[in-house]
């Protein structure tokens, strides 16, 4: 048995190597999967799935008020479906290198325009590009009971310069689960933003609820800006206000009904809803983080998701200054619910993404001075910490 793990082993080091320049290959076969081909990772009242494909959360489990596990985010039954999934990154993947847009495909830095991969509406790039690294498979750094840490050695992939040799570490503690990114950018700096997709049902897609997301609660304290899009998404460079009792309004009070902000955005002319226009009916914005400072990000959540239903509420802290925030659509077709979680797909608004990130596209907005935020060579290591912690009443 030990000589059959060993040579399977040492054929995948040759393999990735040879495919994708990782050393860690081998530490990756030794590490096992469950039934479904992914990994596990549990604490006292929360349990998670992920899989190597894209570092994706497959499954997040918790008990409801009732005291019923529940399976909370979207996902597919096995590791190998993942493979399928048409979107970048697959479902409920990391984002990488750069998360959300570079508008125009190409950046300017140190006097060089750099070209990198188009694949979306136009020349833009989204979520780093056509293999970004939520469409890569990564190798696994370490695996204990509650944590799992990913890697990879994005080599100028889809055009970025130089090297990012990265680690991507879930933790989870009682009721929590924390979050690491590092980056170590190596031969030239490059823009590196990195987030972690995740679509949340706090009902967990039950029977006997509305399956969407109508009457969960969000509530963004910090967000009262937002980053203004033209009808294809992308960032003009002007901020918009997030105006008391508007579609928009989740700061004020204790946020709102999500329901009562998808009637509200139907209500809005097209002309002030740009998603209309690309035929979306939903949300898809890039809200920003405005803090006092000085400010930790343990000082007050970001986003606080919640439903009476389950009676489950997700607070995220994170030291990221923008979130998108993205209500599913269908837009790369129907996906099924996980066994556990019923019959039938998830219907439009049937879940809900909080994508943790710097400004989108302000590396081609150098007005928003983000530079710092975005830019990062061999004098820096790129780090960023969130959090997601879970209460039931």
């Amino acid at each position: 048995m030990r000589i059959d793990i060993f040579a399977t082993s040492v054929i995948a080091a040759i393999k990735a190597v040879w495919s994708r320049g990782s050393p860690f290959a081998a530490a990756t076969a030794l590490y096992p999967t469950n039934e479904q081909g992914k990994y596990v990772i549990q604490s006292e009242g929360i349990r998670l799935a992920f899989t190597n494909n894209g570092g994706a959360l497959a499954n997040l489990w918790i008990n409801d008020t009732y005291g019923n596990e529940i399976d909370i985010v979207m996902g597919f039954n096995s590791a190998a479906e993942y493979l399928k999934y048409p979107g970048n990154p697959f479902l409920n993947g990391v984002i990488g290198r750069y998360a959300g847009i570079i508008s125009g495909a190409e950046f300017e830095l140190d006097g060089v325009t750099h070209q990198v991969s188009a694949n979306s509406k136009g020349p833009t790039t989204w979520n780093g590009g056509k293999h970004g690294w939520g469409r890569t498979i990564l190798d696994i750094g370490s695996h204990t009971e509650d944590s799992i840490t990913f890697v990879l050695f994005d080599r100028s992939w889809n055009g970025f310069p130089g090297t990012a040799a990265s680690c991507l570490t879930h933790t989870v503690t009682p009721y929590e689960w924390r979050i690491a990114f590092g980056a170590t950018p190596t031969r030239k700096p490059s823009p590196i933003n990195i987030s972690q997709q995740v679509f949340w049902n706090l009902d967990g897609f039950a029977a006997n609820s509305s399956r969407t997301i109508a009457e969960h609660r969000l509530h963004l304290p910090l967000s009262g800006l937002r980053i203004e899009t033209d009808a294809e998404g992308i960032p003009t460079g002007d901020l918009k206000a997030n105006k008391l009792g508007s579609a928009y309004d989740f700061w004020s009070g204790d946020g709102k009904l999500l329901g009562r902000g998808l009637e509200q955005l139907r209500e809005c002319p097209a002309s002030r809803h740009p998603l209309s226009q690309r035929g979306t009916d939903g949300y898809d914005e890039n809200f920003l983080v405005v803090r006092s400072q000085p400010w930790k990000k343990e000082d007050q959540p970001v986003a606080s998701l919640s439903s009476d239903h389950s009676g489950i509420t997700v607070d995220l802290y994170t030291d990221q200054e923008a979130l998108h925030v993205q209500t599913w659509n269908d837009a790369f077709g129907p996906v099924s619910l996980k066994g556990t979680q019923g019959t039938g797909v998830v219907p439009p608004s049937g879940a809900i993404s909080l994508e943790m990130q710097d400004w989108t596209d302000g590396i081609n907005n150098p007005e928003w001075q983000r530079r710092g935020k975005t830019v990062w060579g061999m004098d820096r290591l790129y780090t960023t910490y969130s959090s997601f912690k879970f209460t039931v009443k």
